[in-house]
């Protein structure tokens, strides 16, 4: 059959149209993930790898299982997003954490580890890096409040962490996760990233 011109410019611009697409998409992927208008820098990613490397070497690491290579890579890039994810379930709460509390809360860290010395292989132990410190008390302010309210809306005890979970992957859903390739594949009925052999993952720089 024979293509009229018309026909002819729809088959050669279609293909052209697909790749200015593709191209478009993996433009966004300069960041480590979008999620809804938040981005999460590959900057943002590589700071907390480095710090936790940093870090490990200088406490004493004898008896911890700590992740390595790009496990490590993908837990910060998981940190990251779940910590953005909450603080949208914060805000659908009205949940207001300030720094002062993030403050109090830190110091009451310290005070049960038993001093600030103890507090850099405890760090080391749970994977965060001490630049994350905060970040991660303000998260899990925000995740204990979110239990709060559930319990007070009838939630029974048992069943927390599974609607706490619910909470986040809809709300991740909601938003739209778009994770860089380089850290593995998003999981949406998880709200979780699922690593990939062979990934270009972010390396810990010298």
């Amino acid at each position: 059959m024979k293509l009229s011109k018309k026909m002819l410019r729809v088959a050669l611009i279609a293909p052209l149209l697909s790749l200015v697409l593709i191209l478009s998409g993996c433009s966004k992927m300069s960041a480590a993930a979008i999620i809804g208008d938040q981005e999460i820098s590959l900057t943002t990613i590589q700071n907390s790898v480095d710090s936790i490397i940093a870090e490990r070497a200088l406490v004493d690491t004898a008896g911890l299982d700590l992740p390595e290579d790009q496990l490590l890579v993908v837990s910060q890039a998981q940190f990251h997003i779940t910590v953005e994810l909450l603080k949208k379930i914060g805000d659908q709460f009205g949940i207001n954490i300030s720094k002062t509390d993030v403050s109090n809360e830190r110091e009451f860290i310290i005070e049960q580890l038993g001093g600030a010395e103890a507090l850099p292989r405890a760090l080391v132990g749970a994977v965060i890096a001490i630049e994350d410190l905060d970040l991660y008390i303000l998260a899990s302010s925000i995740y204990e409040q979110i239990g709060q309210i559930l319990l007070s809306q009838g939630v029974a005890e048992a069943d927390l962490p599974q609607a706490q979970q619910i909470l986040l992957v809809d709300k991740a859903a909601e938003l739209k996760v778009t994770l860089n390739p380089r850290y593995g594949i998003w999981d949406a009925k998880t709200a979780s990233i699922q690593p990939t052999s062979g990934n270009d993952a972010v390396e810990p720089s010298n």
